[in-house]
């Protein structure tokens, strides 16, 4: 057995910096050596996110990650030369994040920090013995003044008249901007109503705010008359109410509707359920029904989606989905009458998923889609009539996020395909060429001209169902047999696309994938059932995780196809993963050491019993007392007397998605039965791997522990 512990406080950082610099250095020589190219060489580009504009002027703002360093930028149209707006130096794992643009653009509002768990303590990867804040700050969106703290906070919006700040963290307070007057309804205690409280939208005049109540097993939406210091609940009764959004006008609002929560349910997010439209008069709260979708139109597209609810500036009910058995958007008149004759226009079409989307100030609508073609993503719009989509980004790149630039004709969106990273782009509204401007440029050592195209495929499991993957092949210099590995992605509600990952955690591993097959792996990319892209169906897969396992028969079918090929070794077939794709990892190893010869199980569910205790992600597949034998007999745990196979179990001891007990348990269980097991525990580190010397650290244990228990006998 091998154990690879290491952590670091601020009082002895230097000395551990050196220890991390020393192993980069060593790692870095050691691949110069052979000629091939270094994991950092590949994570050396600045990841751009978050990407947001204001509503009232044409600016742009977004958060860069260079090397572990999180910065806020911005660029305003026509020109978009990007600007620095802050400076920290330090890869501390302080996420930013919740940027809102005032709507003069004046000001960028931002949280720095990640919340508390159930004990209080903020995320601090680094260990710093003073622990770490999350809060809420703003800077002038031209660069020229300093951030400025204003509150404690999670989530932040602009107050649309006044300079002041509408701030969501314990409750709901508002804060006055630096060196503005607040108008006089502002107060840092804004709602001290009961339930959780959350701001969700002020109306056209600022006058009124609203907002929904969640009181555990119902939820109310209010309407807050900021000056009268009133609230009149908008059609309260035995429901969920949530995401209210005011018509143009500011005389109604809209909300979507959905079933109680029953004292023995739990949520199951792999269900689908019937959702509803909902207006409400503002001025006496009386509310109709005017959309009611089918039984399985609802559940993931509610929350998947960032707004799934909205009323456009043309009044139309603007609301996302699955009722085609694909996820879509669609409109809606608020005048309908809630029946049958209430049928609303498809904005987005096809056997295809809308991810992300915006509402232009013309009407039109703009999203991200696999519509083109479904392992890439692309840019589609939509006009104010609901005319044929129509494609403004290549098939075989990866455009998500757009926005509509306020006073022009531009969209900015992030921009990557299989060899160029991730960059802010934009475009002219009605298509275009296409200009990254952020970064302009990318880093000397980033090996551009040696990346691999991924190619896709699918695959056909025992049981007939078709998943999709995608591989990375070795370059020509390698010859005879390779080891191959099956790289398994987590959620399990994600796809990998066949390009840089939209997604930081994903677009670390599709760096990695590189790596590895430049290395002389054949890596296959399996997205399985239980992922996004391919369809409600797809999706919502019989049998999933604790209630059969069935996505592994899609493991097996890649497996199979690995050892067909004449360049793999199929007794040197490995598999990695994380989270869900931890589970899958350890499925294998112990269900079949026979066919996986190594693996690498980063935070995976091991025992669902666990999970159906509540408490972290994993235990958001609402299991019930008489499901939990087949929870077990789902779980690694299950067949660990079958573990035969090398693993190395990698986990942060801070995860709040799966708990780091889950590893616990099976370290345990592995090494009472002299099982060879390695591990690698970070403390204080995120289920996200917030750090980038966390991610250095993952990916160079990974890639050592596959060619000690993978190589041997390589050509």
């Amino acid at each position: 057995m091998k154990a690879i512990q290491r952590g670091t406080t601020r009082l002895g950082r230097i000395g551990a910096a050196a220890g991390i610099a020393m192993g980069i250095a060593l790692a870095g020589a050691a691949q110069a050596a052979d000629g091939g190219m270094d994991i950092a060489d590949l994570l050396s580009a600045p990841q751009p996110e978050q990407l947001t504009a204001s509503r009232g002027a044409p600016v742009l703002a977004w958060v860069s990650n260079e090397r572990g360093a999180r910065n806020l930028w911005s660029a305003r149209a026509p020109e978009f030369v990007p600007r620095k707006l802050t400076a920290f130096d330090e890869d501390d794992g302080q996420l930013l994040g919740s940027l809102q643009l005032s709507r003069d653009g004046r000001w960028l509002a931002y949280v720095r920090g990640s919340g508390p768990d159930a004990a209080g303590n903020n995320s601090n990867p680094t260990s710093d013995p003073d622990g770490e804040e999350q809060a809420v700050w703003v800077v002038a969106s031209d660069g020229s003044g300093k951030p400025q703290r204003i509150a404690p906070g999670r989530s932040v919006q602009f107050a649309p008249n006044g300079d002041a700040l509408i701030v969501q963290g314990r409750g709901v307070g508002c804060f006055a901007l630096p060196g503005g007057k607040a108008p006089d309804w502002c107060k840092e205690a804004l709602i001290k109503s009961r339930g959780a409280n959350s701001a969700a939208e002020f109306s056209p005049d600022g006058r009124l705010l609203a907002f929904g109540s969640n009181r555990g097993d119902h939820a109310f939406v209010g309407v807050l008359d900021l000056a009268a210091r009133t609230v009149r609940w908008m059609g309260a009764d035995f429901y969920n109410d949530a995401n209210p959004v005011f018509s143009p006008d500011g005389r109604r609002v809209a909300f979507l509707r959905t079933a109680p929560t029953r004292a023995d349910d739990a949520f199951d997010l792999t269900a689908a359920n019937a959702f509803e439209i909902w207006t409400a008069d503002v001025a006496t709260g009386l509310a109709k029904r005017v959309f009611r979708s089918s039984d399985k139109a609802g559940g993931y597209a509610q929350f998947s989606a960032g707004t799934p609810l909205s009323w456009s500036g043309d009044n139309r009910l603007i609301f996302a989905s699955e009722q085609n058995g694909w996820l879509h958007w669609y409109a809606l008149s608020p005048d309908a009458d809630g029946g049958k004759n209430a049928e609303p226009v498809a904005l987005s079409r096809g056997e295809c998923e809308v991810e992300t989307s915006t509402l232009a100030d013309n009407g039109e609508f703009v999203f991200s889609g696999n519509c083109a073609e479904i392992d890439h993503r692309q840019i589609f719009s939509v006009d104010a009539k609901g005319a044929a989509q129509k494609l403004l980004t290549a098939k075989n790149e990866i455009a998500t996020e757009p926005v509509a630039v306020a006073g022009g004709q531009w969209l900015a969106f992030r921009h990557a395909d299989a060899r160029r990273p991730t960059a802010i782009a934009v475009m002219p509204r009605a298509g275009g060429e296409i200009k990254r401007i952020f970064p302009a440029r990318l880093p000397a050592q980033f090996p551009l001209d040696r990346l691999v195209e991924p190619k896709t495929m699918t695959l056909r499991a025992s049981d007939g169902v078709i998943s999709h993957a995608n591989v990375f092949e070795p370059p020509k210099s390698f010859t005879g047999k390779r080891p191959a590995l099956i790289y398994v992605h987590g959620g399990p509600i994600r796809q990998v696309v066949a390009g840089w990952h939209y997604i930081g955690y994903y677009y670390s591993d599709y760096a990695n994938n590189q790596w590895l097959a430049s290395q002389g792996y054949v890596v296959l990319v399996l997205n399985y059932r239980d992922g996004i892209g391919y369809g409600q169906a797809f999706r919502r897969a019989d049998k999933q995780g604790p209630r059969g396992a069935s996505e592994y028969q899609d493991v097996l079918a890649a497996q199979a196809w690995l050892a067909k090929r004449e360049d793999v070794d199929a007794k040197r077939i490995g598999i990695y993963g994380g989270s869900y794709g931890g589970f899958l990892t350890a499925s294998a190893l112990s269900r079949n050491s026979d066919l996986f010869a190594a693996g690498v199980d980063r935070h995976g569910v091991h025992d669902w019993r666990v999970s159906a205790q509540g408490g972290d992600n994993s235990g958001l597949w609402g299991l019930k007392p008489d499901e939990l034998e087949t929870a077990f007999k789902s779980s690694p745990v299950a067949h660990i007397d079958g573990w035969r196979s090398p693993v190395l179990i990698v986990h942060g001891d801070d995860d709040r998605a799966v708990k780091f007990a889950q590893s616990v348990d099976l370290v345990e269980r592995l090494r009472a039965r002299k099982a060879p097991v390695e591990t690698l525990v970070i403390p204080d580190e995120d289920h996200f791997f917030l750090r980038y010397a966390t991610w250095l650290q993952v990916h160079r244990s990974t890639m050592d522990f596959f060619r000690r228990h993978l190589q041997s006998g390589a050509d």
